[in-house]
């Protein structure tokens, strides 16, 4: 049974367990956006969803493995058999390995690392399509990286698949933006999650020995995302911005 449609606006986050993406969840509901976590394993979400429902939002956990395209339209299924309606989807899950030179990596952790960052993403939006053009505020963001823009020692699957997340960010404003759809890419910077720990212990790059103390905190990337979810601020779709963008960050006020 579907329930009756939302009044406030519900947002789908894949990877909502940790890091950014638990953190993205509870600045969405200080927002009054309601939150929907999309996570692998379920029970990993408990104290993101304790934390949003500290703030008076009522959280939906669905398992979802972002590559398989059944989980994803169970996930957006899920979210609209609750809530009624789906305005804003998130595609912060990712990985960063494998990670070794080329030709050193198994062909298949390869292909893994694309399927994820890459055809997860897109997965995620070809399931939510259909509800985010029916929303009037539709909008896709999805969490880049630096690292798209320059290679990394080590990491040729991760700047290859998040290039490639920065090109669909584009075509999904340039297909969808005349129908009202924002499409937005932001960059978090180093951020002190699971994924620098991975990083510093690989030590097969510069950003391996980045002191962990340099480290941006997860909130503060968590808020210029759910910033970027309210405003939609349509000068800017289809742009893939960074967290360093000072200009960007006073405009957001998360400094403030």
């Amino acid at each position: 049974m579907v329930s009756s449609p939302s009044t406030r606006r519900v947002a789908l986050v894949t990877g909502a367990s940790r890091g950014i993406g638990a953190a993205i969840v509870v600045e969405l509901a200080r927002l009054g956006i309601v939150p929907v976590l999309a996570v692998r394993r379920p029970d990993s979400a408990q104290a993101a969803a304790a934390a949003v429902k500290a703030l008076g939002v009522d959280p939906l956990v669905v398992g979802c493995h972002v590559e398989d395209p059944a989980q994803a339209r169970a996930a957006v299924t899920a979210t609209l058999e609750r809530h009624g309606r789906l305005d804003i989807l998130i595609n912060n899950a990712g990985v960063v390995d494998p990670m070794g030179p080329v030709g050193a990596v198994d062909v298949s952790e390869w292909d893994r690392a694309i399927r994820i960052n890459l055809t997860g993403p897109y997965v995620m939006v070809d399931a939510a399509l259909a509800a985010l053009r029916a929303s009037p505020a539709g909008t896709v963001i999805n969490v880049s990286t630096g690292a798209a823009y320059g290679p990394r020692a080590g990491w040729s699957a991760y700047c290859s698949s998040k290039a490639g997340l920065v090109m669909l960010t584009k075509c999904l404003a340039h297909e969808w933006g005349p129908e009202g759809i924002a499409a937005f890419g932001l960059q978090p910077g180093m951020v002190d999650t699971d994924m620098q720990t991975a990083i510093r212990a690989a030590q097969v790059n510069e950003v391996s020995r980045v002191p962990r103390e340099q480290l941006g905190k997860p909130e503060r990337a968590a808020r210029l995302i759910a910033w970027l979810a309210d405003q939609r601020p349509m000068d800017l779709n289809g742009q893939d911005m960074t967290i360093r963008d000072a200009d960007l960050v006073k405009r957001a006020g998360i400094d403030a």
